[in-house]
């Protein structure tokens, strides 16, 4: 009975944050499309407190699917063996522009390691410790890297924040522990004091020791042992000095297709300020009519994984490929959080971004497809 109850729980609580973080990517769509309109620095500030009360509920109820699976026992690996850049790659297209943002440097320095591992928990592993540096850190960098011990894969993010009191250290993966050092930048920054714990409970799934070492004025550096497996043939992508991200969507043409309208027009809103041309669509009949206007093909296309009438994001994405005169690049954003989605996207060749979207990750993203997708035309 009590798995049974465990199980319900879970589900209900995958069925309300998806409805719940509908709602939330819209309205976190609009006041990013007024940030870059407004002027007045009031008016601005009044907006950046709105999208810092949105981020809070997006990760509160983030953290709450995550604590539910956990309980539930219904957070089970999927191990396999796959390059560290795979994991690397994306948490830097994540990142870079919210350390950029805070006049941070983030620096991730390429590794050619393949390891045995889940790659989506451990990439939310070393998402949680990314988040945790950038939040504290005041000035200086934030480095991800990673050094080989024996048969296993130290991934660290070190810091230049304020460092852990040595008597506080034992207490920050508990739940609801939060730094006394106050965030720099925004109240809604804070955090709810889960992320690390929900880190170190899934490096216990995973059978990965977390580790953490600080010191007070120095710096702080959050570690977790992996296995180490034999390497494939790969090349490294990765860049070790940091890279600064411009405004290189200027110009940039996007087919958006999302059932909702609301968020479409958010969406339309945002992308538009940052000088993109923006065409959209509430099926895949309608972007089919979109494309028979456009005189070239999208430069990209972003498409919400459910549809409506049981249709998918990457069944729109299959149909308009017919249509297409090369291959357009896409990002599938969706609020259903479960593995299943993860890997079906993945395994069709598409990107993945969560919602609530988070403007900077997904300016992020854009630029990082986009470039690589010209660079494979030439």
């Amino acid at each position: 009975m009590a798995e049974d109850a465990n199980a319900s729980k879970t589900r209900f609580l995958a069925a309300a944050s998806h409805d719940l973080l509908q709602p939330l990517n819209a309205a976190r769509l609009f006041t990013s499309a007024l940030t870059q309109e407004m002027d007045a620095d009031d008016m601005k500030r009044t907006i950046g407190h709105i999208d810092n009360s949105l981020q809070a509920a997006e990760e509160l109820l983030g953290t709450l699917l995550d604590i539910s699976k956990l309980d539930a026992g219904a957070l089970t690996p999927r191990r396999s063996h796959f390059a560290l850049a795979d994991i690397f790659r994306p948490l830097r297209a994540e990142f870079e522009v919210m350390a950029e943002d805070r006049g941070l440097d983030l620096v991730v320095v390429p590794s050619r390691a393949w390891v045995d591992s889940d790659a989506q928990m451990l990439r939310r592993i070393v998402q949680n410790f990314l988040s945790n540096a950038i939040r504290y850190t005041q000035e200086g960098r934030v480095l991800l890297g990673c050094r080989r011990q024996g048969e296993r894969l130290s991934i660290e993010v070190w810091d230049s924040g304020p460092g852990i009191p040595e008597a506080k250290q034992a207490e920050i993966f508990q739940e609801f522990r939060r730094l006394d050092q106050a965030s720099r930048h925004k109240e809604g920054e804070k955090g709810l004091g889960l992320g690390l714990s929900i880190a170190e409970r899934m490096s216990r799934v995973l059978d990965h020791p977390i580790r953490v070492r600080s010191w007070e004025g120095v710096g702080t550096v959050f570690s977790i042992s992996v296995p180490v497996v034999e390497a494939r043939s790969q090349e490294a992508t990765e860049e070790s000095k940091p890279r600064r991200v411009g405004n290189k969507l200027a110009g940039t043409r996007i087919l958006c297709i999302d059932n909702e309208s609301l968020i479409l027009e958010g969406m339309k809103a945002m992308l538009t300020g940052w000088g993109c041309e923006v065409f959209t669509a509430t099926s895949i009949g309608g972007a089919k009519s979109v494309l028979r206007h456009l005189d070239t093909d999208p430069d990209a296309i972003l498409a919400d994984y459910h549809l409506d009438n049981e249709v998918t994001g990457l069944m729109a994405m299959e149909a308009l490929s017919e249509r297409l005169h090369g291959n357009v690049p896409g990002i599938v954003i969706t609020a259903d959080r479960t593995e299943e989605v993860a890997e079906t996207v993945k395994r069709a060749g598409y990107h993945l971004l969560l919602k609530p979207v988070r403007p900077a990750a997904l300016r992020a993203l854009l630029t990082r497809t986009l470039q690589a997708s010209r660079a494979a035309a030439r």
